[in-house]
């Protein structure tokens, strides 16, 4: 059996996307959005990875309450294979879930595990870094990749490589640090330095290895996401039970960042993790995934500027520059390109007075 067949895939769509409302909403976050094209996030995600493994081998870990979304979404995933958490608690526990219960089957098998909201330009390329990542994870090192920075963003976290790896691969390197988004003056040091790559949070490795790593730092979530593997039926009552031993942790911090063998694998890839319209609008500029939609916007003396009319509504700008305009049938935002980390305020005052059902 070749390597490709033992990759499983853990596609993580748990997030609620605050920051890309109103298009992002509680009952239907970003990652079951279209963006960029006229297929959502979720759908992208499973079409790259697809060639890398099987429907039989894709798991999707979900909020419980958009279980039926992802079937919806995608059909061919085996039901058994959409894990929903009764709550978030972010991604240690997520992966955990999935990991114990490939683990338990087969623990040798390789996963790749993928946020399901990232943008990446060439779909190919990503492969074959996967691929490379593949061969690491199999010698028991868990293993994520990493973006060449094109400038010094203080929105990102950092890996600083170590010493490179005689073998496997030579494209690999032992992880020196993790930083978490570090301020102006020292993302610029890292970009200057060239040692150090944006963190797209994309980890591959054994399931077992991965265990090994959740019992050692997270031995609570490792002794819950076995219990639920090992459950015949999992049922709400004993996840809910499970996950409220659970901390709320990432995996980076969780398990990455206390692991001393962790490895990073460079990568050229073209990607964004569409955190805020900003990035949105950057990615729309430069390859025009959007359409205008010039049938429902005029615009007047306006530049660099993302408007979608998603309404059905005339929208007309005039004399705008570096805005994003997002019009919905309830609701329309305004926003200014270097404030669309804001956004999530502005939805924190639209609770305060009794504006929920917008969210």
């Amino acid at each position: 059996m070749g390597l490709h067949d033992e990759i499983h895939v853990v596609i993580l769509a748990g997030g609620v996307g605050t920051r890309l409302w109103p298009i992002s909403r509680r009952s239907r976050p970003k990652q079951f959005q279209g963006l960029l094209s006229q297929h959502t996030l979720l759908e992208e995600t499973y079409q790259r990875v697809l060639p890398l493994t099987s429907p039989q081998k894709t798991w999707v870990v979900t909020g419980a309450e958009f279980v039926d979304l992802v079937r919806e979404q995608l059909p061919d995933v085996p039901r058994d294979n959409i894990l929903g958490e009764p709550e978030g608690r972010s991604t240690a526990p997520a992966v955990a879930l999935a990991a114990a219960r490939i683990a338990r089957a087969d623990p040798k098998a390789v996963v790749l595990v993928t946020p399901a909201d990232s943008y990446i330009r060439d779909d190919a390329a990503y492969r074959e870094y996967a691929f490379l990542a593949a061969e690491v994870a199999a010698t028991g090192r868990i293993v994520t990749l990493g973006i060449v920075p094109s400038r010094p963003d203080t929105g990102l976290g950092y890996i600083q490589r170590g010493e490179r790896l005689a073998r496997p691969t030579t494209w690999a390197y032992r992880v020196a640090r993790f930083t978490e988004k570090p301020d102006a003056e020292t993302a610029a040091r890292y970009v200057a330095d060239g040692g150090y790559y944006w963190n797209m949070g994309h980890f591959i490795f054994q399931a077992k290895t991965f265990m090994e790593r959740c019992e050692k730092h997270l031995p609570e979530v490792a002794a819950g996401a076995r219990k639920l593997a090992s459950a015949p039926v999992s049922t709400g009552e004993l996840i809910a039970q499970v996950y409220r031993t659970f901390p709320s942790i990432s995996l980076d911090y969780g398990i990455a960042e206390k692991d001393t063998d962790m490895v990073v694998i460079p990568t050229a890839l073209e990607w964004s993790d569409l955190g805020n319209w900003a990035a949105v609008k950057e990615i729309a500029a430069r390859h025009g995934h959007i359409e205008p939609g010039a049938d429902d916007h005029v615009a007047v003396d306006c530049s660099d500027c993302l408007v979608l009319p998603r309404s059905g509504r005339l929208v007309v700008t005039v004399g705008l520059e570096g805005c994003v305009v997002i019009d919905t049938p309830d609701a329309v935002l305004v926003v200014q390109e270097d404030a669309s980390q804001e956004v999530r305020e502005a939805l924190e005052e639209m609770e305060e007075r009794g504006k929920g059902e917008r969210l």
